[in-house]
């Protein structure tokens, strides 16, 4: 999910061939998105608190390709950070983007999943990444447009 100010403004999916396998590159990976730039409806800003566009958060003059030139340097920074210095740096950048919940430890294991930790308790909960890429929580299935 692809948010501004709380507001859910896009997302993003992978895709790769069935039968990769975890332990080897996939011979090819597919990165797609969707971004709201602007609210189509009749719909006032604020009305849809959990929904955005990019025109209602002040961007008001980018344009698809500003948008798809400023993801494609994130990626290449994200990159060469995992080349360069390995997975923790990639897991460290996300994991800081996630809400702070007071006594919580969280971390990302190999396979990417999150797992989670609470102060005093044994147990590791675990989130799973590939079910999670599987269905896009941002993804509305009947107006296969993002979330309002």
């Amino acid at each position: 999910a692809i948010r501004v100010d709380g507001g859910l403004v896009g997302g993003g999916r992978l895709a790769w061939p069935k039968g990769a396998r975890e332990d080897r590159p996939a011979p090819w990976l597919v990165f797609g998105a969707m971004i709201r730039t602007v609210e189509m409806t009749e719909r006032k800003p604020g009305l849809r608190p959990l929904g955005a566009a990019l025109e209602e958060e002040g961007f008001h003059d980018l344009g698809s390709g500003q948008v798809v030139e400023s993801f494609a340097r994130h990626l290449m920074v994200l990159t060469d950070a995992w080349q360069e210095a390995g997975f923790g740096r990639v897991a460290e950048s996300y994991l800081s983007r996630l809400p702070v919940e007071r006594g919580v430890e969280r971390s990302i294991d190999r396979a990417g999943d999150l797992l989670v930790r609470r102060v005093g308790e044994r147990a590791i909960g675990k989130r799973r990444l590939v079910p999670a890429l599987a269905v896009p929580s941002w993804l509305d299935p009947h107006t296969g447009a993002p979330r309002a």
